[in-house]
């Protein structure tokens, strides 16, 4: 949270100084609308910090897109609301097994033939493959809604700069997870494992369906700075770079988890309680009218 006020107190000066500056070439700006229309496309750079950093650590880097289209409702030529829909798809990994954390236990899975996850209820595994999960890269599809304050410089040369904070609103429509596994045998006689294809490396399962292990709505802290370069008339391309915190958690709460396990002592498995935060960059091209 910190991060926000301080990237809050760069962006305002910046901005009200570009609004006074009378020594710049000032273009007249068009004739002021009190609504204005975008289209627009994105990439973003996504991550997940999980709350408990010993048992759990930050995976890979996911590269994510999207597209949208925006409203902005002006209230005068340099403070306007923004608003729209967009649909956007979030990438990033999570490390669910490594060596190195303290506290770390392993997690295990149980898939049917069709590559579905298995309810697992009670200690023994269900009837499937058996495997122990390692690193999970997540790929989940939103309908995003933002609603955002958007502070604008008058217009200089053919550039508006501006800067935006607000929140945005997001419903899951899908998500999928791309598993790197290990596959066991689990023998309930003694309640141990053992490797079941005697492989040392892991192996990958991609695309398993995870919308059960995933929260449906996420809300986010909007933070970003742009440019609008004025085309003709009211018809403007702009760039901007966007800076997301998400306040909850991706996945789900342990009482809802079904799948996934962790064995707290010999043969008493228990639904795995993980809680990773999600943020991204993201940086936007598009066209306003």
């Amino acid at each position: 949270m910190n991060k926000l006020f301080y990237l809050i107190f760069f962006f305002l000066p910046l901005l009200l100084f570009g609004q006074s500056k009378n020594n710049d070439p000032i273009v007249e700006s068009s004739e002021f609308r009190k609504l204005r229309f975008g289209l627009y496309g994105q990439g973003s750079l996504g991550w997940l910090s999980p709350i408990d950093g010993k048992k759990y650590s930050q995976g890979p880097l996911g590269l994510g897109f999207g597209w949208g289209f925006d409203i902005e409702i002006n209230f005068n030529t340099n403070t306007s609301l923004r608003t729209g829909i967009n649909l956007s798809t979030f990438k990033a990994g999570l490390n669910y097994y490594n060596s190195d954390l303290t506290l770390a236990k392993e997690t295990y899975f149980v898939l049917d033939a069709s590559e579905n996850y298995v309810n697992w209820d009670g200690n023994n595994p269900p009837d499937g493959d058996l495997y122990q999960l390692y690193n999970r890269k997540f790929k989940v599809n939103y309908v995003n809604i933002p609603v955002i304050l958007k502070l604008k410089t008058n217009e200089i040369g053919y550039f508006t700069y501006y800067g935006e904070f607000g929140a945005t609103l997001g419903f899951k429509t899908k998500a999928l997870v791309d598993d790197e596994i290990k596959p066991l045998d689990y023998n309930q006689s003694d309640s141990s494992f053992s490797n079941s294809l005697n492989l040392n490396q892991k192996l990958y399962i991609l695309d398993i369906n995870a919308d059960k292990s995933t929260q449906p709505i996420r809300i986010g802290l909007n933070l970003g700075a742009g440019a609008e370069y004025n085309l003709s008339g009211n018809t403007s391309i702009f760039f901007q770079l966007n800076w997301n915190y998400f306040v909850n958690n991706l996945l789900t709460r342990p009482e809802n988890e079904a799948f996934l396990r962790e064995e707290t002592s010999k043969g008493i498995f228990n639904a795995v309680d993980a809680k990773a935060i999600p943020g991204n960059i993201v940086l936007s091209f598009g066209v306003l009218f």
